[in-house]
């Protein structure tokens, strides 16, 4: 079902070259070779570009493991007759709450240290696992926008999991991939749990500018400059059929910060200083779209990497200077 849903209309247009090249080859129908030989190239064209349609929703690929403990729970929650692998760490008293989301191709274990650290200081801990990864089911066809409304009505669903009495403070973690999710959920105060306000949020080397992947998935596939717009034109009908409420007037611009969203509390931003994954361009945008929008931390970190980074002792330092900011955590 995955792989038809996403490769349909290649596989239609394939069908087509193969019903046109039978009838050149014996004459079938119309005994026109120019005719068979235009139909065989716009079919040929039409095939391709299908082909970069669907090579452009990268899927996941083989999930990594999810975290394995008996000191977390783990929860099976259903949204659009999908699975979302959500595990706790419940402290079994009033405390913060801190979500976790995340990076592409990660899972659960990816954020397990970072979580750790919350942990120690005596705050519950969540981690949600992006659809296709850790044991979350796959999407047909992966996108942020699906994954983000996934994760959007768990969390505001999240009172089956973690007991509102429990929770004093809320607040958001999302790295590379569940950084950008995280920018969107938390533009709208309504997609947060329980009856308190969203506290803050924590963005680790995030993207936050979908145009920019979008251009190096372009490059990577070789797709030629000159039908990029056509390319794009069909990107964005399968986008569409997906989400109709997306413009494609807009164009890829509502697919980046500021318009992707921009969170309405107080926010930090770690980025790795040599970010081999994303760059500096990520950041850059955050430092330019929030700083004069909301109270808005920012740190390049020279000992951090984008990805693999377990325990950092200059990412602490930063996350416990900002923690301190907010009265109500009591913090040291």
């Amino acid at each position: 079902m995955i792989f038809s849903s996403k490769w349909l209309r290649l596989w239609l247009w394939l069908s087509a070259i193969f019903f046109a090249a039978i009838c050149f080859m014996n004459g079938y129908l119309i005994e026109s070779p120019i005719f068979w030989s235009f139909l065989l190239a716009f079919c040929l064209f039409n095939a391709y570009l299908e082909f970069l349609v669907s090579a452009l929703f990268i899927s996941p690929g083989v999930p990594k493991q999810s975290l394995q403990s008996d000191e977390w729970s783990s929860h099976h929650l259903q949204f659009d007759a999908k699975t979302t692998h959500i595990q706790l760490f419940n402290q079994k008293q009033s405390a913060p709450l801190i979500v976790f989301i995340h990076g592409w191709r990660g899972s659960s274990a990816s954020v397990l240290e970072r979580a750790q650290w919350f942990i120690d200081k005596g705050w519950h801990a969540a981690i949600i696992e992006l659809p296709g990864h850790g044991s979350s089911t796959p999407l047909a066809t992966w996108n942020a926008i699906t994954a983000s409304k996934h994760i959007q009505y768990h969390l505001q669903n999240f009172e089956s999991i973690l007991e509102s009495h429990y929770v004093s403070d809320f607040f958001l973690y999302g790295h590379s991939m569940g950084g950008y999710i995280s920018t969107r959920i938390s533009r709208d105060q309504d997609n947060i749990p329980y009856d308190i306000p969203l506290t803050g949020v924590i963005l680790e080397s995030p993207l936050l500018l979908y145009s920019k992947i979008l251009l190096e998935i372009s490059d990577k596939l070789k797709i030629p400059h000159f039908i990029r717009p056509l390319h794009l034109k069909r990107v964005f009908r399968e986008v569409v059929s997906m989400h109709p409420e997306i413009e494609e007037s807009m164009g890829l611009e509502q697919f980046d910060i500021p318009l992707w969203g921009i969170p309405t509390v107080p926010t930090l931003c770690l980025q790795a200083m040599d970010d081999n994954r994303l760059g500096r361009s990520h950041y850059d945008a955050a430092v330019s779209e929030f700083t004069d929008a909301i109270p808005f931390t920012h740190h390049l970190l020279e000992s951090l990497t984008h990805s693999g980074a377990r325990r950092n002792e200059e990412r602490e330092h930063h996350l416990l200077e900002w923690l301190k900011k907010f009265d109500s955590l009591l913090l040291e």
